[in-house]
């Protein structure tokens, strides 16, 4: 009977997915992408998947996918029987009405790090000002509550608001294409560096940027939970960032 349990468990999984075609779809030609691509490679084939990487007009039973634009491109062509996406930073702005359809978010939510480093550092509570273009202040609003964080908008630069954000101890740098232009980004942490605060922040990439507190997505975690997905209907249709410990 336990030789019975024992074989079960060990090759049911690769029977199950015998006839399902996995193909992995990454829209970015970028390190973080490409890294993550490797990893779903690395766990598909010690799964016994059937997989390939494929362009939009392969033939998929299960989509793996990289990025906005290859997200969008295989809802339009809207034959799949399932989509696990990532590297979308609001996936709440596509307003995706399919159910097959799962996303993993890249970063964690704003509030989710700010509790983690509260956690670590043993605060109770603390003041955050998150500078925000205005382009960028309807997405903001809703990523960023108030009993967190204190929003502080610009046009052009940062720099418009340094004599705000002085007297902030805490700066949470959110995904803004106009703060995370290398120019602002650099200015920006050099005048907090001058002042004595503390930048934190969900995007791994901004470690190469001396930010103090980077709650980082694992790329391998992300990689084990998108394969997971292939077999699994959770309630929730957009689920949490996998970080490092």
């Amino acid at each position: 009977m336990v030789r019975i349990a024992l074989f079960l468990l060990i090759f049911i999984p690769c029977i199950v997915y015998a006839g399902e075609k996995v193909c992995i779809y990454n829209s970015y030609n970028v390190s973080p992408a490409l890294e993550l691509k490797r990893k779903l490679e690395k766990v598909l084939k010690e799964k016994g998947y059937d997989y390939n990487v494929s362009s939009v007009d392969s033939n998929c039973d299960v989509y793996l996918v990289i990025g906005t634009p290859a997200l969008i491109r295989i809802l339009k062509k809207g034959n799949f029987k399932k989509i696990v996406y990532t590297f979308v930073l609001f996936p709440e702005e596509l307003h995706i009405k399919r159910r097959n359809v799962y996303g993993i978010r890249i970063f964690p939510l704003p509030v989710r790090t700010i509790r983690a480093f509260m956690k670590k550092k043993r605060l109770q509570q603390i003041r955050v000002a998150v500078p925000i273009s205005r382009k960028m202040l309807p997405i903001a609003e809703r990523y960023l509550p108030r009993k967190y964080f204190r929003i502080i908008v610009f046009k052009e630069s940062p720099s418009e608001i340094f004599d705000k954000l002085v007297t902030y101890s805490y700066v949470y740098i959110f995904p803004d294409p106009q703060v995370l232009k290398v120019v602002n980004l650099i200015n920006l942490i050099s005048f907090g560096r001058e002042n004595g605060i503390i930048f934190l922040t969900g995007l791994k990439d901004l470690k190469n940027y001396d930010v103090d507190f980077v709650h980082e997505v694992s790329y391998e975690k992300l990689a084990n939970e998108m394969v997971e997905l292939i077999d699994k209907e959770p309630k929730e249709r957009i689920l949490p960032c996998p970080v490092k410990e």
